[in-house]
């Protein structure tokens, strides 16, 4: 076992995360960077790592101050005005989680129990930070397993997302291509139009009230004056927390958005900070607390569970997401891939829907069009499902799975 200092901790930390990001840039996302970091870890565990490495590094530190920053962070990127232009999009969003949720909630508790089923449904609706907070529930109920069960959904997402995506943005782009080279994209006309009219009225609003954040002179916004405003909305929101007992990270995303909303804070937040990079790291690199403790037996038995509950949650995604594509006049194929943003988030939704576009045409024209209709879709059903509803539902879950 490594004797390790702080800064030898941190340094195979971070150079194992950037392992995992040299391998899934080069596979264009294929091999998520996680399952890279995940496997280092769990032989590093199993051979040389010593069980406490990301307490040496400091990581666990960091990790708790990104988590408080990063809800309240998600909170600020929740644009209402994109949000009702594609209500649509919204709605088959919505859609699939509750689809997701219902059946992982009945199925997973007939076939694993209460306590499994809760703790998978909020992460298998989203992205990290809703497998970090029933990570840590699990953690604090005495059951690490579970804790881990939540990280390698997380991890394994992108196995059954991302060829799922690929292809049916594919089938998707062919069949609007195909009405776009019949002269049939009377849709795509209007919603250029209503991107020019977005953007006037936009401008209009801009020149005729500017939002409170922009009243504080630029030469104070530098990036302690945004760390400080990240500390103090955290104090405040766990202040929230105390009196009306709602979970704290339902209150940090609900007073991001609110205040992003009324113009008291700026959009992406954490982004300003110059300190985006090493607090993220830390996050993700936290996950692998999880494997600290696992077995072979223990793996097995969690993937089993897990491809389970996933298959059902692909069921789920497609059911519920077609009936309401049906109703609002999109494909099968375009309200699936809606859908499986729940198994994507930005950029993976962004890079996977770029390589669709690419590998259907080359021709700017309808390079623009299809980026029109798909891109804004995709990116919505991202913020929906990952960044917002997930992290929401698992502050929610968090207190009914473990009681």
């Amino acid at each position: 076992m490594l004797n390790l200092t702080m800064s030898s901790a941190l340094a195979i930390v971070v150079v194992t995360m950037f392992i995992g990001d040299i391998i899934s840039t080069c596979s264009k996302g294929r091999i998520p960077q996680m399952l890279v970091v995940a496997v280092i870890f769990l032989i590093g565990y199993w051979t040389i790592f010593p069980k406490d490495i990301l307490d040496i590094a400091g990581i666990t530190t960091l990790a708790n101050i990104m988590m408080s920053f990063i809800l309240i962070h998600v909170g600020t990127m929740f644009n209402i005005k994109d949000i009702l232009n594609e209500w649509k999009v919204v709605v088959t969003t919505l859609a699939a989680v509750a689809g997701i949720v219902f059946v992982i909630l009945i199925f997973g508790t007939l076939l694993f129990g209460k306590e499994t089923a809760f703790t998978a449904a909020a992460p298998m609706t989203g992205g990290g930070m809703a497998a970090l907070i029933m990570k840590d529930a699990a953690t604090t109920a005495g059951l690490p397993e579970l804790g881990m069960l939540a990280m390698m959904i997380f991890i394994m997402h992108g196995f059954f997302g991302f060829p799922l995506t690929a292809t049916f943005l594919g089938k998707e782009s062919q069949r609007l291509l195909n009405v776009f080279r019949q002269n049939n994209h009377d849709q795509s006309e209007t919603s250029t139009q209503k991107t020019g009219d977005t953007v006037e009225n936009t401008d209009e609003h801009n020149n005729s009230s500017r939002p409170f954040y922009e009243k504080v002179p630029e030469r104070f916004r530098t990036p302690t004056y945004y760390l400080a405003l990240l500390t103090i909305l955290g104090f405040v929101c766990s202040k929230i927390t105390e009196i009306t007992g709602i979970n704290n990270a339902i209150v940090q995303v609900l007073v991001g958005i609110v205040l992003s909303y009324v113009g008291l804070v700026e959009p992406k937040l954490m982004d300003k900070t110059a300190s985006s990079g090493i607090l993220n790291l830390a996050l993700f690199a936290s996950f692998m607390s999880s494997f600290a403790m696992a077995t072979w037996e223990v793996l097995i038995a969690l993937l089993i569970k897990i491809v389970v509950l996933m298959v059902l949650a692909l069921i789920a995604i497609f059911i519920s997401t077609y009936f309401f594509g049906k109703l609002f006049g999109y494909s099968p194929q375009m309200a699936f891939v809606i859908g499986l943003n729940c198994f994507l988030g930005f950029p993976f939704n962004f890079a996977l829907t770029t390589e669709a576009i690419k590998g259907a045409t080359d021709d700017p024209a309808e390079v623009n069009y299809l980026t029109a209709y798909l891109m804004p879709k995709m990116i919505i059903a991202g913020i929906v499902s990952v960044s917002i509803v997930s992290a929401i539902l698992a502050g929610l879950f968090a207190g009914i799975a473990f009681t």
